[in-house]
């Protein structure tokens, strides 16, 4: 026979369990629904990423002429920061064909950039080591007739296209590549910047390098670091001030309501790197500065609208010294 206490027991615990799964299944429903209202009530700079990135692809697929200053390319997006008198690395010569760089004539320390490139894939930095070069943050040495496959092949999968230029290799004193200074810009407006160290050699396959969000004064904001680990000595540039007005600055004439704008901070000479106007930022801020960064951008957006309606050209603005050029033939 069935002992009635156990049998009223499992039947207890059986409730015990269903009334914890309506809780946790409550739970759930209550942050979904904030999810909602974040996503769907409030600003939001997650919504207003993804959105940006449907319309550039429609914008590909439809053969609409591109919104942002980028579509010139980067040495294009160089020459308009240049003419308002911010500084670029110096350039040392550009190429319509990979095979025409002159290695042995370059500098000893040098970037090979192509106009054209997604992400960093366009990015060459290098260092000469006897016949060859060293790719700086990989452990790897190439001749220059290996550089040329190597860029043909990513010119070949449209991942870096001509004009090839040579640059000026940035130094901040460490003897390996700067830390980058990425400002997250709302056409005038500069509430954060992203610091990014670039690991100097042969970091772990697939380890991404370490990060820090900090906002003008260099406190650090919060950030979701699942993808990349946040470092919090990172330091602080010397120039902050004037990297976040500067960026500021660029967001108003490249007619950009967001852009995040990277440079670098050379014992205090601050030197342009690009603009990135869809940077890979998805879901990785907190949802108050999501909100707030999503606010910014939609005041940035209505701001930019007015001056325009004001008689503003929506083009990029060329500044006094746009006759200037620092490319070398």
């Amino acid at each position: 026979m069935t002992d009635p206490f156990r049998s009223a027991a499992r039947r207890l615990s059986a409730v015990a369990r269903r009334g914890q799964r309506i809780e946790a299944l409550e739970r759930r429903i209550v942050r979904m629904q904030k999810s909602i209202d974040r996503l769907y009530r409030r600003p939001s700079f997650d919504v207003r990423l993804n959105e940006e990135r449907r319309l550039r692809k429609l914008e590909y697929e439809l053969g609409a002429p591109s919104r942002s200053v980028i579509a010139g390319g980067k040495f294009h997006v160089y020459d308009i920061v240049q003419s308002h008198g911010i500084a670029v690395p110096e350039q040392l010569g550009r190429w319509d064909d990979q095979a025409d760089i002159p290695w042995d004539d370059l500098p000893d320390s040098v970037v090979i950039k192509s106009a054209f490139g997604a992400g960093s894939r366009g990015v060459l930095m290098l260092r000469r080591v006897g016949d060859g070069w060293e790719v700086i943050t990989r452990d790897v040495v190439l001749t220059s007739e290996q550089l040329v496959a190597d860029l043909a092949a990513r010119r070949e999968e449209d991942l870096a296209l001509p004009p090839f230029g040579a640059e000026e290799f940035l130094d901040d004193g460490s003897g390996g590549p700067p830390i980058d200074v990425k400002v997250f810009a709302f056409y005038g407006e500069t509430p954060l910047a992203m610091l990014r160290q670039v690991p100097r050699h042969g970091a772990a396959d697939g380890a991404r390098p370490p990060i820090r969000f900090v906002d003008v004064h260099g406190a650090d904001m919060p950030y979701s670091a699942a993808r990349s680990p946040m470092k919090a000595n990172i330091p602080l540039p010397v120039a902050m001030d004037e990297l976040f007005d500067t960026a500021a600055r660029i967001s108003t004439f490249i007619r950009a309501p967001f852009a995040r704008i990277d440079m670098y901070d050379l014992q205090g000479r601050v030197v342009f790197g690009e603009v990135t106007p869809r940077p890979g930022m998805r879901g990785r801020f907190p949802p108050r500065l999501d909100a707030q960064l999503g606010d910014a951008w939609e005041r940035a957006q209505v701001r930019l609208w007015r001056d325009i309606a004001g008689g503003m050209s929506p083009e990029p603005s060329w500044g006094p010294l746009r006759d200037q050029r620092g490319v070398s033939s």
